[in-house]
């Protein structure tokens, strides 16, 4: 898999992405994680099927669309829809406060006859109840990225939260390691409630022990840039002294023209995960350093994971696609395919 060009950090939604991304044709076998019954863990290859049985009917529920990594799991999933022959129908709930919304959205596209539904959770307990029903209706119901606290999936992709947090602190505690002067961080870890920040927090304090780090302020909320910028801009003004913000990708990317327009050029951005704006930021110096999650190709295993659990086929479930972290020193390594749609690529909502 080949390394991306860049694109403008702040372009619109549609051209937030990378050209040269590895096409549906190619994009296995993939390493991932996975645990079995006992509870041990392993990486093993992941390969999907060749072609479904039949133009099976799936629904993608999604919190939102509003940045590249929901875009990027749009992709996955309509490039994998295609491959295997199957239709693809994505919803968009408007945001992680708009649970009524997305359970609406199940319960319609299950009562219009879809066979599987892949749950990108806008709420990691509040889905319960509606996906009982969806199971009760043999449905197949496939736990994408966020996870839910919901029991009975037919299988789970998921991105690793915890370890993105984790990863995001032991970077910070390896660079200002106990016993040196302290480091202030302001900590922003995305929406209150949601199953994936929980995580990132409580893998983010698992991290930075051991290190000499002062997280100052925790703020919560919504992945949108108005919110993250806010969020920034409050954070300056609290605290004069300050080395770093640590969030979502919105929060790094939201932070750059709020630092700029400050002159703290004193203060380092570091994301839980790549976006096309951060992976620029990194390469332009602007963004500190970043953790990576395999979106698209988790949107990819979770249209496959669907069909294998249609077909009464083996599933690799969990499924956690193996990643890494990256700053000035890394970043011409990674492939940015795996997690961002390419250039030009706009939400699309339905293949027939």
């Amino acid at each position: 898999m080949k390394c991306r060009a860049l694109c403008n950090a702040l372009a619109v939604i549609g051209a937030l992405s990378f050209c040269g991304a590895s096409q549906a044709a190619d994009w296995f076998p993939v390493k991932v994680k996975s645990v079995a019954a006992d509870g041990k863990e392993s990486i093993v290859d992941y390969r999907p099927l060749a072609k479904a049985a039949q133009p099976w009917k799936i629904c993608a529920a999604y919190p939102h669309l509003k940045d590249s990594f929901w875009l990027g799991a749009d992709y996955g999933m309509v490039e994998e829809a295609k491959r295997l022959g199957v239709k693809l129908q994505v919803m968009d709930a408007g945001g992680f406060d708009h649970l009524n919304n997305q359970i609406s959205q199940i319960e319609n596209c299950v009562a219009g006859g879809a066979n599987a539904v892949l749950v990108g959770a806008v709420s990691y307990d509040g889905l319960t109840n509606a996906l009982e029903q969806v199971r009760k209706k043999n449905v197949v119901v496939v736990d994408v990225l966020n996870g839910v606290s919901f029991k009975d999936v037919s299988a789970r992709t998921l991105a690793s939260p915890y370890g993105e947090g984790y990863n995001a602190g032991q970077y910070l505690a390896k660079r200002h390691p106990a016993g040196t002067t302290p480091v202030k961080v302001a900590w922003f870890p995305g929406p209150s409630g949601a199953g994936f920040v929980e995580l990132f927090n409580k893998g983010f304090l698992e991290g930075v022990k051991g290190g000499a780090i002062d997280i100052v302020e925790t703020k919560y909320g919504d992945i949108g840039k108005e919110v993250q910028a806010r969020l920034v801009e409050d954070a300056l003004q609290v605290h004069k002294k300050l080395d770093y913000i640590v969030g979502t990708a919105v929060t790094a990317e939201a932070g750059v023209p709020v630092l700029r327009a400050h002159g703290r050029k004193d203060v380092k951005l570091v994301s839980l995960y790549l976006t096309p704006g951060v992976y620029q930021g990194i390469k332009a110096k602007t963004i500190e350093a970043s953790g990576v999650e395999a979106v698209v190709t988790i949107g990819r295993i979770a249209v496959d994971q669907a069909v294998r659990a249609l077909e009464k086929k083996e599933v690799i479930s969990p499924a956690t696609p193996v990643v890494g972290f990256y700053d000035q020193s890394n970043i011409k390594e990674l492939d940015a395919g795996i997690s961002m749609a390419p250039r030009g690529f706009k939400p699309v909502f339905k293949v027939e």
